[in-house]
């Protein structure tokens, strides 16, 4: 498989819901970089790491976050950049914006996840510390 069938393949497991099938994609070394100051932010150094981080997103936003590919991934050798959107309600606050993200695959596996926000301000509120 390609570089970007892996990664089309961990959003479609992400669209149904399939958070297992969706994290099978990765290594349990992959790392994960999550931009922001909010409670969320920073490096994830392994599946762990992700899984909690998802766990915690998931908790805060009672499971209706969404992140989608919102346009063409683009492939450049191992690298992988998707653009997307991504949605969540909690309380009072909604968070519907775009944004990045760039996974480097590795011998059919995801190995490294960068993820960017269009405004990372809105992000970081919405998450809290």
């Amino acid at each position: 498989m390609e570089a970007k069938e892996i990664v089309a393949s961990y959003f479609d497991a992400l669209a149904k819901g399939e958070l297992e099938k969706a994290l099978s994609s990765f290594t349990p070394e992959t790392k994960w970089c999550q931009p922001g100051d909010n409670k969320f932010a920073g490096l994830k150094n392994n599946l762990n790491e992700i899984i909690q981080m998802f766990q915690g997103i998931m908790t805060h936003t009672s499971g209706n976050m969404q992140v989608r590919p919102n346009g063409t991934m683009l492939e450049s050798g191992n690298l992988v950049a998707v653009p997307v959107w991504f949605t969540a309600t909690t309380g009072t606050k909604s968070m519907d914006l775009g944004g990045l993200d760039l996974f480097e695959v590795k011998a059919g596996k995801i190995i490294q996840v960068w993820t960017f926000s269009d405004d990372q301000s809105v992000d970081d509120e919405f998450f809290g510390k």
